[in-house]
């Protein structure tokens, strides 16, 4: 059973009784008002450091023995406060948060608002939880069987779950139309348009997915997160978010493709409605490698594209601009298929990588 502190001035007021001593003689002997020592002794004010020393002086014990009651008595009263406990909870939970989670990101993201108590439940809502303890359990049990490290990236995991969390949240607060996936080819058509006009690409390709019932935008990753995006389905909607990692059209190009792979490929199917797929480089999942086939084949037709590979011997850029030209695909697409296929492309000089720029 916890023991309340009593506030001094009921211990002064025993003194007094004791000595059959009047408020009167004693606000007197002190040298204090007699109102004052009346609400003191009612425990209605506090035991100052000067009416501390008076005591001391006058007698009754020393200033730092009276002192000492009064702070122990704020600090019970505290304590006691509901508001100020929950407070005090709140410090005590950020604090372990701040062990688990990437606060600096989520505040670079605008996600947090400096008001603890807010920025602890927006944290539960982005983690989908009800508690700290929750928190853990998410980063201890999250599924990475669709994520592969990247030999060239050090991966922090909290970070990349953060990322992901956001990544699903934020998604929630998109509305788009239903879904139909029996307008595959025409979403792919629309798509490769914007790809080749390579104007406001990210705005536009945000929109036609939109109008496709398809959640898109783009999110900054936290250090040492290798992620270039992550495809999911959120209740009936596909939705697709990229980290724009690279700032290169073709990159861009077949990484949206790539998750629209996944899409069409695999949520389509009852056994991946509650997985999530990561695009990463080493990834070499069978879904991942025919997500991939996905992207390459629907960018440039397969056909099209051997003609093209068996009938060249050296690509420089005025045979791949003239290709692009014809087939209707950005020349920047065009070089990182050339490059993939014949890695010591990326050495030699293109005017083209200054177009390759994403728009």
């Amino acid at each position: 059973m916890t023991v309340k502190n009593l506030h001094p001035g009921l211990e002064l007021q025993k003194i007094l009784d004791k000595g059959n001593i009047t408020q009167r003689d004693f606000a007197a002997k002190i040298d204090v008002t007699l109102s004052l020592l009346n609400s003191i002794l009612k425990g209605n004010r506090n035991i100052t450091v000067n009416i501390a020393v008076s005591l001391e002086a006058a007698g009754y014990e020393t200033a730092i023995v009276w002192m000492e009651r009064q702070i122990n008595y704020l600090i019970s009263q505290t304590k006691e406060d509901e508001g100020f406990q929950k407070k005090t909870d709140d410090i005590s939970t950020w604090k372990e948060i701040e062990q688990l989670v990437p606060i600096s990101y989520f505040k670079k993201e605008g996600i947090l608002k400096n008001d603890i108590s807010l920025d602890i439940n927006t944290i539960y809502d982005i983690y989908n939880v009800k508690s700290i303890e929750n928190i853990s359990q998410v980063i201890t049990k999250y599924d990475f069987r669709y994520f592969r490290k990247s030999a060239a990236f050090a991966e922090n995991k909290n970070n990349v779950i953060a990322w992901s969390k956001l990544a699903e949240y934020s998604a929630k607060q998109i509305k788009v139309k239903a879904f139909d996936k029996d307008r595959e080819q025409l979403l792919i058509d629309e798509l490769k348009k914007c790809f080749y006009k390579n104007k406001d690409t990210v705005a536009n390709a945000e929109k036609i997915l939109k109008k496709y019932g398809i959640i898109f935008f783009t999110l900054d990753r936290p250090e040492k997160t290798p992620v270039d995006g992550k495809s999911f389905m959120l209740n009936d909607s596909p939705a697709i978010v990229l980290s724009l990692k690279y700032k290169r059209l073709d990159n861009f190009a077949f990484t949206l493709l790539h998750e629209l792979g996944h899409v069409f490929l695999h949520f389509t199917k009852a056994k991946y409605q509650n997985i999530s797929f990561f695009v990463n480089t080493s990834n070499t999942e069978k879904e991942e490698n025919e997500a991939n086939l996905y992207a390459r084949d629907h960018l440039i037709d397969p056909e099209i594209w051997d003609n093209f590979i068996f009938s060249n011997f050296e690509y420089d850029d005025k045979v791949i601009m003239e290709f692009a030209e014809a087939n209707k695909v950005h020349p920047g697409i065009v070089r990182g298929r050339i490059c993939f296929h014949f890695p010591e492309y990326y050495t030699k000089r293109s005017k083209i990588n200054l177009i390759n720029i994403l728009s």
